[in-house]
């Protein structure tokens, strides 16, 4: 079994191709192609956090793969990663591992920021020029620079709880950091949510019609970014799963509040494959809901193993 450590997935990095593997990843995981459950969780409260397995085969790959990641909140104050984990991969026809990828959070938090910009690029009006960013986080530092290489022409923005890391933030990437939450649904046309918060970050009355929402923070039960009455006036929904957003994702919240069908959403890697498409003519708000799935830790997992000799 191969042992692979951060610095050499670090070397290996190359975020086309991450793009494409996660793009094919969601496109697969539409078609009914991966085998993935649900993910098993673990949340503690004292100090803060959650990990995660997720595990998944792709129909006629020659591996599998499970993934560990954790986030541990608290974890900055001490100066520590808030993100860490591992992911191993598996013979597909003898069960033998084959690579164990000491990655420490990193491809989960690579293999999210791509299927966030692929939402947030792919589906916005036509007429978008701004995006902004809620959290000051590894998430929040990624999708700005992910975003912004994808849509050098769009303005960014950025708010955050802690003022001082907003600053330190923009400052690093060039986004415009804003006093408050309004204040950003009211500046840009794709908001993109990245925080752990457990209530709704605005009011649903603050979003404007032809506005993107992508939120990515809500991947366990209890956390919640996105306001539930968001989804009762929605044009359109995107979940990369179902059965897994309506468990723990914001749509979720919104589906067991009976403020949307359980049946409304659309899975994102039919959008991103061309046969849905998000539907703008009623002009209100398109909505893309990300908890993160197995196909993507599958692909990246691969594509990274497949790379270093």
């Amino acid at each position: 079994m191969r042992i692979l450590r951060l610095p050499q997935l670090q070397e290996a990095f190359d975020q086309g191709a991450i793009l494409y593997a996660v793009e094919r990843a969601l496109i697969d995981h539409a078609a009914g192609r991966v085998q993935a459950p649900l993910p098993g969780q673990l949340l503690f409260t004292d100090p803060p956090g959650d990990c995660h397995v997720k595990y998944g085969h792709l129909a006629g790959a020659d591996t599998f793969a499970v993934k560990v990641a954790t986030g541990f909140y608290a974890n900055a104050a001490q100066g520590l990663p808030v993100n860490n984990g591992l992911i191993l991969t598996f013979d597909a026809r003898t069960g033998a591992p084959t690579a164990l990828l000491l990655d420490e959070g990193w491809l989960t938090a690579w293999r999210t920021a791509a299927a966030t910009a692929l939402a947030a690029t792919r589906l916005a009006p036509a007429q978008a020029r701004s995006f902004g960013v809620a959290g000051a986080g590894l998430q929040a530092t990624l999708a700005l620079e992910w975003i912004g290489l994808l849509r050098p022409d769009w303005r960014a923005f950025l708010w955050a709880r802690d003022g001082a890391k907003a600053s330190d933030l923009a400052g690093r990437t060039g986004a415009h950091p804003l006093r408050a939450i309004d204040d950003l649904i009211a500046q840009a046309d794709v908001v993109i949510t990245t925080t752990p918060s457990t209530a709704p970050l605005f009011a649903a009355d603050r979003a404007r019609p032809g506005q993107l929402f992508v939120g990515i923070g809500a991947d366990s039960p209890g956390k919640q970014e996105l306001p539930p009455d968001l989804f009762a006036r929605a044009a359109w929904v995107a979940v990369d799963d179902l059965a897994q957003a309506a468990d723990h994702g914001d749509w979720g919240s919104a589906v067991r509040l009976g403020l949307s069908a359980p049946d409304a959403a659309i899975l994102l890697g039919n959008m991103l494959a061309g046969t849905a498409q998000p539907d703008w003519s009623r002009g209100d708000v398109g909505i893309v809901d990300l908890t993160g799935i197995a196909a993507e830790d599958v692909a990246i997992a691969g594509l990274f193993a497949g790379h270093i000799g």
